[in-house]
């Protein structure tokens, strides 16, 4: 089922072009996220952010208000030996590496990051937050550890996803490992757990 999502979704996708309006509501919307996020929580130092491919929504937008606030900005690195994903630090002058799955990774030289707040791409959404991703289990993995890790130690995590609004569907396949987020930002709207 998750299989045949996959393919319907990475065609779909691929031809989403996303005009200068939408470009903007998305801006507007991560902005508008960000500044709730950074008013109720002011503990976030860390965060990840990751290199789009195959027509997936760029995240770039977060960088700005990121370092305004002083975030450590990493991006995800797969160790494909031990089938994990760990985050290096990265700013916009490092150099990048073409990843495992034809993804842009920082050099495994960098320094290794627990980031407390992950953006994450996504192939579908649904309106309860679950999102459909390429099938290798690594952000649900790493989402479930962070999530962990960071309760224990009395802090705030915080996973968005970007995505284009027509990607969403009625209700996706659920198996016991996938994470939810907790924000989904789209061209159109955000959806939170929060409210």
């Amino acid at each position: 089922m998750k299989k045949k999502l996959r393919i319907i979704a990475r065609k779909k996708r691929s031809n989403i072009v996303l005009g200068q309006s939408g470009k903007e509501k998305l801006k507007n919307s991560i902005n508008s996220c960000l500044k709730e996020i950074f008013s109720l929580k002011q503990d976030i130092k860390t965060a990840s952010l990751y290199i789009p491919i195959n027509n997936e929504i760029s995240p770039y937008d977060f960088i700005s208000m990121l370092k305004e606030n002083k975030v450590i900005l990493s991006m995800p690195f797969i160790d494909i030996k031990k089938k994990r994903m760990i985050f290096k630090e990265w700013d916009l002058n490092n150099k990048l590496q073409v990843g495992p799955y034809g993804n842009f990774e920082p050099l495994e030289k960098e320094k290794s990051i627990l980031p407390q707040l992950v953006i994450v791409p996504l192939l579908m959404f649904d309106r309860e937050l679950h999102r459909l991703g390429y099938g290798g289990g690594y952000y649900d993995k790493t989402i479930y550890y962070l999530r962990n890790y960071f309760k224990m130690k009395k802090k705030i995590f915080i996973t968005i996803g970007l995505a284009y609004s027509i990607q969403v569907t009625k209700k996706l396949p659920i198996e016991n490992h996938d994470m939810k987020l907790d924000y989904i930002i789209t061209d159109k709207e955000i959806l939170s757990r929060f409210y």
